[in-house]
């Protein structure tokens, strides 16, 4: 009788340790922390609930220093759309990225300025969108759902910097090639599917 006891306490215990690693992350996205304070708490998260994603992400070469970068894989991923990336593209990305807090003198920020120079592997890209996915998995329906339209939004930001503002103020569309417009849809998907 003592041992089930034990093994119950046991498991409540650990309940409440995974419970409290969750309420950390949480208010980590709801704060709106730094994203090297997230990648933090989402690396203590992965620990503990994926240890394939972040062996997948070490393997990778990501450092809990540059593991900020992989929340903007994303949108690397669109720059790279049409198989280079221009400048408007460039600065989009690295404005965005600084407009959430990814200084242009760290790791982080060095890591996403070579990603735009040299096209980082598939791999890289599907392990960010892993990230993000497990990352938004503790936020609530409605907010999760707010965070998802967040990134899309964004990537939608990159592939409209492609476009020309000459076809934008002639009514010629919103400058998204259908390169761009495809893998947006696709992102857009990949951070929607299998949600709890």
């Amino acid at each position: 009788m003592e041992k089930g006891f034990l093994g119950d306490r046991e498991k409540a215990m650990e309940a409440d340790y995974f419970r409290k690693e969750n309420e950390k992350l949480l208010e980590k996205l709801r704060q709106n922390a730094k994203l090297d304070d997230i990648a933090v708490a989402l690396a203590e998260k992965l620990h503990l609930d994926n240890q394939e994603l972040l062996d997948r992400i070490r393997e990778l070469g990501i450092t809990l220093e540059t593991a900020p970068a992989l929340f903007a894989t994303p949108l690397v991923q669109v720059a790279w759309a049409e198989g280079k990336v221009g400048t408007r593209e460039r600065e989009t990305v690295l404005r965005l990225a600084r407009e959430r807090e990814v200084e242009a003198d760290t790791p982080a920020y060095a890591q996403l300025v070579e990603w735009l120079r040299v096209r980082p592997s598939d791999a890289i890209f599907d392990a960010g969108l892993d990230v993000l996915k497990f990352g938004f998995a503790v936020l609530p329906p409605t907010e999760r759902e707010e965070r998802v339209r967040r990134v899309v939004d964004a990537c939608h930001e990159v592939a409209a910097a492609s476009g020309t503002e000459l076809a934008r103020l002639v009514g010629l569309g919103d400058g998204v090639s259908k390169a761009e417009s495809h893998l947006l849809d696709e992102i857009n998907v990949k951070l929607r599917v299998g949600r709890g």
